[in-house]
């Protein structure tokens, strides 16, 4: 095997793909786009106010207790401050993950804001607009549905539907009844279609409003109950060397899962490359031109080595997005050096494993439709790692997860999942895992370099693992 050659031919391939503007729109426009123009879109959002149910929620309130309660909650002010306080739970939850760094920012975000310029950026998601009609508590369920089923005509955007929604509210709801012990409940019935926000809105004023008349009929005061329940608790702080800092437990379980995507990322889209130009370098007859000046191990060899630079740039630019992301969140701690050489050790070896199995299917085929059943079982290998992320992730050292990384192809992806976890496994296991994974690139590249050898010039009917396996005799 020639060097020069095999270099040439992996330059060739690596420019064809990179340069092409399929490629440079795919792996470098479309982030930058999307970091462009999602202010755009937030804009055009808070702009355009969907149009919110406006309507009538009938209320049978058998307790006689919870009807005005309700309606109070559904007044349209009192669902912008629910919305507010859901959406600073909301804010809350996002910094415990992302760390004080993001809170602080969300918060300086929010104080330039005044309250009626917060309560229109919530009132960009619709705020129903219900009537609240209490009924008899003998009124009859059956009547009023069909009421309902009167109202399912469809009407203009934004304009007053009628009876939307029949709330029922059972007797001992509030008060138990002597004879049991448990309380009654609530049943909501609505039109077809209708929004689910308001659907959720509805139940939760009946749900908070039955908890107050409950808590005021046993004597007790909301506040007080709320305050008995409700525990603030400061951050879980991690003891370092040089001090304390911020745990971020729920990012060091993501952390795993995004460098196992990205090396997936990286391996099928170069070996997606490889098949579809290997098929249509054959199917041209283009090959046949090139087989005249290399031999058929140069040129599989080339196009995997100039493929693996395709997948390897693309690694490299969604990782540095990934770590100016957490130097932003000040969260570099999270990742070292010695994993992402790891990673790109790794990388290559599965990539070398999935582009052989690629190049082999490519060139036994004649178009990229007869490749999709050869290329089922290496889309379910691929998925995999997927199905084992939870799993390994929580318990980096289990046996399950000790297992899958010895078992060529799916052992690189498992074995920087557990790299990059916070129980790394030990050094030997590591290059045990190295040293598995050198031996399968070498039995598999063996395999396809005498498919590859045979398929190129092999027109017709598609072959099975049969003729593959015939074919490696051959060569």
């Amino acid at each position: 095997m020639n060097p020069a050659k095999v270099i040439r031919i992996a330059g060739r391939e690596f420019a064809s793909t990179v340069l092409t503007k399929g490629f440079i729109i795919g792996a470098l426009v479309v982030p930058a786009v999307i970091a462009v123009i999602m202010p755009v879109v937030i804009m055009l959002v808070e702009s355009a106010k969907p149009p919110a149910d406006k309507g009538e929620l009938a209320l049978i309130d058998r307790t006689g207790e919870v009807a005005p309660l309700v309606a109070e909650l559904l007044e349209p002010d009192r669902i912008v401050q629910t919305r507010r306080e859901q959406f600073d739970a909301m804010k809350k939850m996002a910094g415990d993950l992302l760390g004080s760094q993001f809170e602080a920012f969300s918060a300086d975000q929010l104080d330039q804001m005044s309250d009626e310029q917060f309560a229109r950026f919530l009132e960009q998601f619709g705020v129903p607009q219900l009537r609240v009609t209490p009924l008899p508590p003998d009124t009859d369920i059956e009547s009023q549905q069909a009421r309902l089923r009167e109202n399912l005509a469809p009407t203009d955007r934004g304009a007053d539907r009628g009876l939307l929604a029949l709330a029922v509210v059972d007797e001992d709801a509030v008060v138990k009844a002597p004879d049991d012990d448990r309380y009654g409940a609530f049943s909501v019935y609505t039109v077809p279609k209708l929004d689910d926000r308001t659907v959720s809105e509805i139940r939760s004023a009946l749900r908070d409003a039955i908890l107050d008349r409950r808590y005021a009929a046993a004597g007790m005061d909301r506040d007080t109950i709320d305050a008995l329940t409700t525990v603030a608790a400061a951050n879980t702080q991690e003891v370092t060397e040089t001090g304390t800092r911020e745990s971020s437990f729920e990012l060091q379980m993501l952390i795993p899962g995004a460098f196992m995507l990205l090396m997936l990322m990286g391996v099928m889209t170069g070996g997606q490359y490889l098949l579809t130009t290997t098929i249509e370098e054959k199917s041209s007859r283009v090959v046949e031109v090139l087989l005249s000046a290399v031999s058929s191990v140069e040129l599989m060899t080339g196009k995997i080595v100039g493929q693996m630079a395709v997948g390897l740039t693309l690694l490299l630019v969604y990782n540095a997005v990934g770590i100016i992301a957490l130097f932003v969140f000040q969260r570099l701690d999270l990742i070292d050096g010695a994993t992402i050489a790891w990673m790109l050790v790794f990388f290559a070896l599965a990539y070398f494993m999935f582009a052989s199995i690629m190049a082999a299917i490519g060139s036994a085929v004649n178009e990229l439709r007869e490749a999709q059943a050869l290329l089922t079982p290496v889309m379910l290998f691929a998925m995999i790692p997927y199905f084992f992320f939870l799993p390994v992730t929580r318990d980096p050292t289990s046996t399950l997860a000790t297992t899958l990384s010895f078992i060529p192809p799916i052992s690189p992806f498992i074995i920087i999942m557990r790299i990059a976890s916070s129980t790394p496994p030990p050094l030997w296991q590591v290059l045990a895992a190295l040293l598995v994974n050198i031996v399968a690139v070498i039995v598999l590249v063996w395999f396809a370099a005498k498919v590859f050898r045979v398929g190129l010039l092999m027109f017709g009917k598609p072959p099975n693992l049969a003729t593959l396996i015939k074919w490696v005799r051959m060569a």
